[in-house]
């Protein structure tokens, strides 16, 4: 017998199932399927292992979702973890790009469940998404290019792993060409199985093409220390004629502070007539972003985000979050996205030496 501990009704679409026979598999053990897009504490379904080796999860969702498949014995080890002890505490954690269909966890012990979405030891069968998933992942590589990207891509122009690709790709504005982001329209004409991505492909490709390497800086809403109201642009636009650095921070972000040291050594090493920084901070808490001013003591002119600007730059630079930083050129137009504070040094050596 399994006890099945989460099923969600069906009623106009299929649901999706995965079972398997798994030899060290105790009951006892909670199996749950987490949501890896948007929020990750989203439960989509759970169940509880009732006979060892066996077990059975189901539930629906609304279409093809990259999910993490876990299991932990924390229920049949409460009295131990509740006095503190997690010793004998055991997770897994699998990546499974889910979809409404019959799967089976093919895996010859407990201890070979991999922190992967396939091994040599681990497979899941039934699931053409999932699949696609791993070729995605054996054909790019743990840091995928935009290139590596682009060429599973036309490979596979309708897959939902394609528009789950491309989606991540178009995050993070400035980092693309107007070219490259046409091309990835060009290519990516629909996607039957998952209209939902591709209603969010389309949004993100227009909102991508804004921000294309080579374009001028879409505008932010900002204050001065004093709450004077500034705009961005304008605060670019004084700067014409040198190389700017944008550095978006904030009081609470410790990789952002610690970036700052490397940031004040570029600034004392290129003269100002060369080389400008600018950081816009996005506190929320006024008191918090002076604090962290003072304490900082950055050289250069400081703003931070208003509220319509903090939800402009979330939205049409496609960012996640900070630290987050443009070069832009003389002309004015954002020659860069760098990725990091050291990316940020050899850009600048490259271009003013």
């Amino acid at each position: 017998m399994i006890l099945l501990a989460c099923c969600v009704s069906c009623t106009t679409q299929q649901a999706f199932t995965i079972r398997g026979t798994i030899p060290g598999l105790p009951a006892g053990v909670e199996i749950g399927l987490l949501s890896a897009e948007g929020q990750p504490s989203d439960e989509i379904a759970a169940a509880t292992v009732t006979k060892d080796g066996e077990f059975f999860i189901t539930g629906q969702i609304d279409h093809p979702t990259l999910c993490t498949l876990t299991t932990n014995n924390l229920a049949m080890i409460n009295d131990e973890v509740t006095a503190g002890n997690y010793e004998h505490v055991r997770w897994t954690y699998t990546p499974v790009f889910l979809d409404n269909v019959d799967m089976e966890i093919q895996v010859p012990s407990y201890d070979l469940v991999p922190d992967a979405p396939q091994s040599k030891d681990f497979h899941i069968v039934g699931n053409d998404v999932h699949d696609e998933y791993c070729e995605y992942l054996s054909q790019v590589g743990d840091r995928p290019t935009s290139s590596k990207v682009l060429e599973f891509i036309e490979q596979h122009p309708t897959s939902v792993v394609s528009l789950y690709a491309a989606n991540k790709i178009l995050t993070n504005g400035y980092n693309l060409s107007f070219d490259y982001i046409q091309r990835l329209e060009q290519v990516i004409t629909g996607c039957p199985k998952d209209t939902a991505r591709y209603s969010e492909f389309l949004r993100r490709a227009q909102l991508a093409e804004k921000t294309a390497v080579g374009s001028t800086i879409i505008d932010l809403d900002m204050l001065t220390p004093d709450g004077t109201r500034c705009q961005l642009a304008d605060i670019v636009a004084q700067h014409k004629g040198k190389y700017l650095l944008i550095d978006f921070w904030a009081s609470w972000c410790g990789i952002c502070r610690a970036g700052t040291p490397r940031i004040k050594e570029y600034y004392a090493q290129y003269p100002r007539e060369q080389f400008e920084v600018i950081s816009v901070s996005s506190d929320e808490k006024d008191d918090l972003w002076r604090a962290a001013m003072e304490k900082d003591d950055m050289p250069w002119a400081q703003y931070c985000l208003t509220p319509q600007g903090m939800k402009d730059f979330y939205e049409k630079y496609q960012t996640i979050g900070v630290p987050y930083y443009l070069l832009v050129a003389p002309d004015g137009t954002v020659l860069a996205n760098p990725g990091g504070v050291e990316n940020v040094g050899e850009m600048l050596e490259n271009i003013l030496n």
